[in-house]
């Protein structure tokens, strides 16, 4: 399902100078973040002082119901930010499709994963050291990384993203999200300068022309979340710098250029060259099917010019 980016402005029409600076699109970021903000403590309280008491054979079955919770928590809150301030229903987080869009997008992270992966094989940079005797990893890592997709998505797509497309159109607002979403991850573990250009087109860059596509959640969310699954939950290297004990364990040696070193394959360049084809691909289906919005200073313009010709040919 396609959502039309039209679809997603706002459809409040205040009168009051108060009413309209609420639905000025850069306010309404604040607005939407502060609807999720009682979702993110209340997640915080119930992890530490409801989860972390479970006994720790019951703990993980806790913590999977406590993901699954959540997860309809946080898209709760969201559909009634877009109720109550713009007005509309939130077309896009609507379930129809989602398992297909979301299993497309984590497909996708598969296929390219996999690529990366063989290339460092053949070139001898990856080596499969032994399997990790945990096999329940590929289930507790698959929640982490959803949940950790579904909040990122939302935060910087459906909310960054979206209100800054709104206000100063799809190629503005893709570069000022791709960029915070890059440098979001200047705190990680054994980030640079360097990995943080690196994710603003690994991630900022793919993610966002996935949601530019379709203008829903579930596609970049399937890509998002498979890409961090596959990357460390299955082939067990780096997620953005932070190592993680995945199925796989491996021996990664190599030119850093091509391995990414301690930060992982986001910071590799053949990486970067990959999800930045994808990114391209997308940005040109989005195009191709009319997902491009103009800045609201030159929406304004065709629409007066609009309504110029129409007064014309009507006198």
């Amino acid at each position: 399902m396609i959502v039309k980016t039209i679809q997603l402005f706002s459809n409040a029409e205040p009168v009051s100078k108060t009413g309209k600076f609420f639905q000025y699109p850069l306010v309404r970021i604040i607005t939407a973040l502060l609807f999720l903000l009682p979702v993110f403590l209340l997640n915080k309280a119930v992890s530490e002082f409801v989860i972390s008491p479970v006994p720790e054979e019951y703990r993980v079955y806790a913590k999977y119901a406590e993901a699954i919770i959540f997860f309809v928590l946080f898209l709760l809150a969201f559909g009634l930010y877009t109720k109550y301030i713009e007005k509309r229903n939130a077309l896009e987080i609507s379930s129809k499709k989602s398992p297909v869009e979301f299993g497309g997008g984590f497909l996708i992270s598969f296929i390219l994963v996999a690529i990366i992966v063989f290339i460092m094989f053949v070139t001898g940079s990856y080596k499969i050291l032994a399997w990790n005797p945990d096999k329940r990893v590929v289930i507790d890592f698959f929640f982490k990384f959803v949940m950790g997709a579904l909040i990122e998505e939302l935060i910087f797509r459906l909310i960054i993203f979206k209100l800054t497309e709104e206000l100063l159109g799809t190629w503005i607002a893709l570069g000022i999200q791709a960029v915070l979403f890059g440098f979001a991850h200047m705190a990680n573990e054994n980030a640079t300068l360097f990995t943080s250009f690196a994710v603003i087109i690994v991630g900022g860059i793919l993610y966002t022309s996935a949601f530019m596509y379709t203008h829903r959640i579930w596609l970049p969310m399937g890509i998002h979340a498979g890409w961090n699954y596959f990357q460390s939950a299955i082939f067990g290297m780096p997620n953005s710098g932070t190592p993680y004990k995945g199925l796989i364990i491996p021996d990664v040696q190599g030119n850093e250029w091509l391995t990414g070193g301690s930060f992982g394959i986001e910071a590799s360049y053949i990486t970067i060259l990959i999800c930045l084809a994808a990114g391209i691909y997308f940005i040109v289906r989005a195009k191709n099917i009319n997902q491009i919005v103009l800045p609201v200073w030159k929406r304004n313009k065709t629409d007066s010019a609009k309504l110029s010709n129409t007064a014309k040919i009507k006198g």
